[in-house]
């Protein structure tokens, strides 16, 4: 039989086609993807297609997987910190003992709580997308009511109880750390943690724990009372920003030359650094960061590699995501650069005592969300 009607050979191997076959690798991508970038603009702010540029996916694929932007804001948020995280339920933890150690581990675990968790931007999300509503609804029902009816059973006034303390531990998340209202956000941890726990016991056994007063403290009377600032236009205001940016950058560029790469070479370093280890990220997350424009991180990566500050490496799972990891020498530079510039700071923020650099950096939080905000 001749060539042209002879049977293939079902045997030779066939080429492979050139798309990587990691379904949950890239679905993996996917929500790492989205995890970051909602945390960082809320649920409006991220469209299908740049989550699908940051994952390094087509938009049809992310569609595939999650079947709606709603599908995937879902997926996200159902895996962050939450509001208890099971200690309601630790049967190790008696009643009596409760109020406190939910109070410890509250104020805890969102003092900490990391960059890309996504649950600041549900919250957020909550007060103007029905369906983030709804879902930070139900992950309430399920981490604090449900726990506290099977603790207080038919004691009186059971859904008043829950009810109390559901609205204090949102409103502590609330003040304190999503719009740093003031004296919430000010108040150091081991301040407020007793006066909640004392909140938490009211609400839950209907008793008020006894306090002795404090004992008056001589001291007080000679520390700074905090100067009120005047009153400040608008313009006003962002021309002081302005002026204070502008010095700062100046002052930190001279500390960073001093070592031979630039400012913006710098905060590229320090946006790896700003990670655990092994200090890598993509180049989308650096632009994401805010810390380089997208066509500066190329650039200034290129300059980092030549100076054996950083390296890129393909991800494991799909070759086309490239990362940049610090090398030894370059996290070396940043805690240099960094001890010098922390000096530098003190002395600029030395004539605000500590509560005025406190309440300078809860009205600056505040000012970017206001600002991040209207732009949506």
């Amino acid at each position: 039989m001749d060539a042209e009607h002879s049977t293939p050979d079902r045997t030779t191997p066939q080429p492979r086609r050139g798309r990587s076959h990691d379904p949950e690798g890239r679905r993996s991508a996917v929500l790492e993807a989205a995890r970051r970038l909602f945390a960082a603009q809320g649920y409006k702010g991220v469209g299908i297609r740049a989550i699908a540029a940051e994952a390094g996916v087509a938009p049809g694929l992310v569609m595939a997987y999650f079947g709606s932007k709603d599908g995937l804001f879902r997926e996200v948020v159902g895996g962050g910190t939450g509001v208890t995280e099971g200690v309601l339920d630790d049967p190790s933890v008696g009643r009596e003992e409760l109020p406190h150690a939910l109070a410890h581990d509250y104020l805890d675990r969102w003092d900490r709580l990391p960059a890309h968790d996504p649950w600041p931007a549900l919250i957020r999300s909550g007060l103007s997308h029905p369906p983030s509503a709804e879902l930070l609804s139900t992950i309430l029902d399920r981490q604090v009511s449900e726990p506290l009816r099977r603790l207080l059973g038919d004691c009186d006034a059971a859904d008043a109880r829950i009810a109390m303390i559901r609205s204090v531990l949102f409103g502590v998340i609330m003040e304190r750390y999503l719009f740093a209202h003031e004296p919430a956000a000010s108040v150091p941890t081991g301040t407020l943690e007793p006066v909640l726990a004392d909140v938490l016991t009211a609400a839950l056994t209907g008793r008020i724990p006894e306090r002795r007063a404090p004992e008056p403290d001589p001291a007080a009377a000679l520390r700074p009372l905090a100067r009120e600032a005047p009153g400040a236009s608008g313009p006003a205001v962002f021309a002081a920003l302005n002026a204070c940016a502008a010095h700062y950058r100046t002052l930190i560029g001279r500390v960073v030359k001093r070592h031979g790469i630039s400012l913006a070479a710098f905060e590229v370093l320090s946006a790896l650094h700003a990670t655990s280890a092994p200090y890598r990220r993509t180049m989308g997350e650096i632009a994401a960061a805010g810390a380089v424009s997208a066509g500066g991180v190329t650039q200034q990566a290129d300059r980092l590699v030549e100076a054996g500050l950083i390296e890129r490496e393909r991800d494991g799972q799909d070759r086309r995501i490239v990362h940049l990891r610090l090398t030894p020498a370059g996290a070396d530079l940043v805690g240099r650069v960094a001890e010098e510039r922390r000096a530098h700071e003190r002395e600029l923020l030395a004539g605000l005592v500590p509560v005025e650099q406190r309440q300078l950096a809860a009205l600056l939080d505040g000012l970017g969300r206001s600002m991040t905000e209207g732009q949506g």
